[in-house]
């Protein structure tokens, strides 16, 4: 952590300017305001560190897992946002919309919608069912009758039965045209709501494409060397100030633009990732 680095290096430095001042060299003004910048440094550390673990056991809530449970980041956030290729770079936005769940969603209604119509439309024209059945049925009783011969048999006998038959539905007064308009009426406002969805969703790629491009150009405007510059300049101006060239308040300053460097190229990698990750669902590639 780049608080905790500096932090270091300034109780370092106070308890040199410390002994100097015990000496002579220097005066009480420099010891004190160092202790105050370390007081600082400490305070801000405690909060910055209140929030990295309060986010860690959010993530882990997340995750399923228990708040004491163990969990460590793989890759750090600078090397995914530079790793991660450009998502959907070939991909036109006319095929970018026919795998977006919002759209397909509004095409399956326009498709439930025709066939609603279908249906209504059937259940309005004339229509002829038609109908069989066969029966084979083995019947007998205890008692006994006499055969053509004149002998005793058990009354028994298997009947046949056949029926063939034609239902015609003829609609004179009403061939369900409030049903077919009802539906067509859905269909209308399914096919209204494919249309919107489309424009939603092409406006969404729109902002989404222009925001990971303006964050990748502020990631690319922090450079590996203007980090290590900003760094380079605060070991300048202390080394220029323990040789009794500058002032403290320069070392201070500097220290403290340090810090807002480094916190500017967090948030960069921030929105860079975020915005990343919005194009992406925008694009249909994450769900």
């Amino acid at each position: 952590m780049v608080t905790e680095q500096l932090l270091a290096a300034t109780s370092r430095q106070l308890t040199l300017i410390s002994s100097r001042v015990e000496q002579g060299a220097t005066p009480p003004l420099d010891r004190d305001m160092l202790r105050v910048e370390v007081q600082r440094l400490e305070a801000e550390r405690s909060l910055q560190l209140g929030a990295v673990e309060r986010r860690l056991i959010e993530l882990r809530r997340l995750l399923g897992m228990g708040a004491d449970a163990s969990l460590s980041l793989r890759t750090a956030l600078e090397d995914l946002v530079r790793e991660e290729a450009t998502p959907g770079a070939s991909v036109p936005q006319s095929d970018a919309l026919t795998t977006r769940p919002d759209v397909l969603e509004a095409e399956a209604r326009v498709r439930v919608a025709e066939a609603q119509i279908d249906r209504a439309q059937r259940e309005g024209r004339p229509d002829m069912s038609l109908f069989g059945m066969y029966m084979r049925m083995d019947a007998g009783f205890p008692e006994q009758g006499f055969s053509s011969t004149g002998a005793l048999e058990p009354i028994r006998s298997v009947f046949h039965y056949v029926s063939v038959g034609a239902t015609v539905t003829l609609p004179v007064l009403s061939r369900n045209q409030g049903a077919v308009a009802a539906a067509e009426a859905e269909r209308t406002g399914a096919a209204a709501q494919v249309e919107a969805a489309r424009l939603s969703a092409q406006s969404e790629i729109a902002a989404a494409r222009s925001r990971d491009e303006h964050a990748r150009r502020a990631l690319d405007a922090y450079s590996a060397d203007a980090i290590a510059l900003a760094r380079q300049n605060l070991v300048a101006v202390r080394q220029t100030y323990e040789l009794g060239r500058g002032t403290l308040l320069d070392v201070l300053n500097e220290q403290r633009r340090y810090l807002d460097v480094e916190r500017a190229y967090t948030e960069v990698l921030r929105e860079a990732y975020e915005a990343r990750q919005t194009l992406k669902a925008a694009l249909g590639e994450v769900r």
